[in-house]
């Protein structure tokens, strides 16, 4: 046998065993170990297709198809719908962190039990090229006020948008920031004269079935949503704000900024809804076609559930949010991050309902960087990414069901982390099971102090919610066996994988900017 050398000496046969560690990779507070922990994680990541995931599947290219062709035959009946607008599409739904409503009524749903896989769609109503005097911004919040004048270069918005109008901004203040773009305010898309011949088209009819056999369907929803299992005409709420028309004739042009009313977002929600309602219950079934079993209005948004056509049959859950895209950028706000400029392309954000737009009173928008945030997402080390995706997993059974901003906060510390720590120790494999317990222990102070301070917003904070509390206890008991729970969640997505749950529609291919909802491009994503 040939003689390999081994150090200084001379060895047959195989390498000597590595020299045993010192036990420095346990956890203090639970005594689990760290490499079993990073395991378990890999493990979990390996059944969740974390990392290098089946591509888009043709199950998700239908519902997107579906959803486009939805949001396209709205516009035919209420022409305020823009023609063409730029869908984000964001993996996961409200319920996993993907955008900041705050403490909001996010309905019964929960992945598994109620659906497979979800995702948020950003939808815009409403541009603005930079924000003017139309946008008032608080100094105190993240919440901002879309003033609407009687007309803006020449275009009766206000009158356009009456059934959606809410008070003038509380104290009529000025506005304190301003957004920054050298263009004016966008022509919004005025009424108009809706199109000849109103008929849904081949191929984009569905029903209103009931839920797949073998899956039960999401509990009723509370006073706060509506749900789409009767007729449009009789499936709005009691007290829908859509019917509350603001009273008396429109302000004229001249009068002062603070006096205009504003864009309500909990009246724009709830006209959003009533609209896909509307179209949605006269569609009729097509073989082969997804199939809409379920849509409801949870505070500033309205969650559907798609059956595709199997087999086998998978149910698909999108959160659709109106909202008001701005070109520009919020004074002070963070232009930079750990890894430099956060996008090379013109800044802009979001206004979404927040987490108050349940309350017909409420009038004020709450600022969202959904774009940066899925440009930093692609620049987070791929360890503490699955270490972030095991703390959402482990958190995603303690807050189903309620208004809890936990998801949400989690994704904010993980921006946080890799500004406080060295990219070099965030990128080590090893070092999952460590980020992991870290990124759960600080949403833990999050909770017990209830904020967490703005990743773009200077100053400002995000709010834990009311049940802070009663979910700090459950994470401490969590936290107490960390290698049990992580255990008991890879067993249940063996499960899951093995029923055909989630096939065909992981990885994260599909996130991003969509094009035009008018002449969609499936595969661009």
């Amino acid at each position: 046998m040939a003689s390999v050398v081994w150090g200084s000496g001379p060895w047959w046969g195989p390498p000597p065993p590595a020299p045993a560690r010192p036990l420095t990779d346990i956890d203090f507070c639970s005594g689990a170990q760290l490499q079993e922990l990073t395991q378990l994680i890999q493990e979990l990541g390996v059944q969740e297709s974390w990392r290098d995931g089946p591509k888009t599947g043709p199950d998700l290219l239908r519902a997107k198809d579906f959803v486009f062709a939805l949001l396209g035959l709205v516009h035919r009946r209420d022409p305020r719908f823009p023609p063409q607008a730029e869908l984000l599409l964001l993996r996961g739904g409200i319920r996993e962190g993907s955008v900041d409503l705050g403490p909001a009524p996010l309905g019964p749903y929960a992945r598994g039990p109620h659906y497979d896989a979800g995702f948020t769609l950003l939808v815009p109503v409403f541009s603005l090229e930079g924000a003017g005097q139309e946008l008032h911004l608080d100094t105190e919040s993240s919440s901002a006020w879309l003033r609407l004048p009687e007309l803006m270069r020449g275009t009766p918005v206000r009158k356009a948008w009456q059934d959606c109008l809410g008070p003038p901004v509380p104290g009529g203040r000025e506005p304190v920031h301003r957004a920054e773009s050298e263009h004016g305010p966008r022509d919004p898309q005025s009424p108009g004269d809706r199109p000849p011949g109103d008929v849904t088209e081949p191929g984009l009819h569905v029903s209103l079935g009931k839920s797949p056999s073998d899956r039960p369907g999401p509990e009723s929803p509370g006073p706060d949503a509506a749900d789409l299992g009767v007729p449009a005409s009789a499936s709005k709420p009691n007290g829908d704000v859509t019917e509350a028309a603001a009273d008396g004739p429109a302000a004229p042009p001249s009068e002062a900024p603070g006096a205009w009313p504003t864009l309500c977002p909990a009246k724009v929600a709830a006209w959003f809804f009533a609209a896909l309602a509307e179209v949605a219950g006269s569609l009729v079934p097509v073989p082969g076609a997804p199939l809409l079993v379920h849509a409801a209005r949870h505070a500033g948004f309205t969650t559907i559930l798609l059956a595709t056509p199997g087999p086998p049959r998978r149910l698909l859950l999108f959160d659709l949010i109106p909202v008001v895209s701005v070109n520009g950028w919020p004074e002070g706000a963070r232009s930079h991050s750990w890894a430099g400029p956060l996008a090379s392309e013109a800044p802009s954000f979001y206004l979404v309902p927040g987490g108050g737009a349940e309350r017909p009173g409420a009038s004020g928008w709450q600022l969202c960087f959904a774009r940066q945030e899925l440009a930093l997402k692609a620049l987070v080390p791929a360890p503490l990414l699955q270490a972030h995706a095991a703390a959402q997993a482990l958190l995603r059974p303690l807050v189903a069901g309620t208004r809890a901003a936990a998801p949400y906060l989690l994704r904010t510390l993980l921006y946080w982390a890799c500004e406080r720590l060295p990219a070099l120790y965030l990128a080590r494999p090893e070092n999952a099971g460590a980020c992991c317990l870290g990124l759960l222990d600080q949403l833990s102070r999050a909770l017990e102090a209830g904020t967490l301070p703005h990743y773009f917003l200077s100053g400002r904070k995000l709010w834990a919610g009311d049940r802070a509390a009663a979910l700090l206890a459950a994470l401490a008991r969590l936290r107490a066996d960390p290698a049990r729970a992580l255990g008991a969640t890879v067993e249940e997505a063996k499960t899951a994988r093995k029923g055909g749950g989630l096939a065909g529609v992981g990885g994260g291919a599909h996130e991003g900017l969509l094009p035009a909802w008018k002449a969609p491009h499936v595969g661009d994503t």
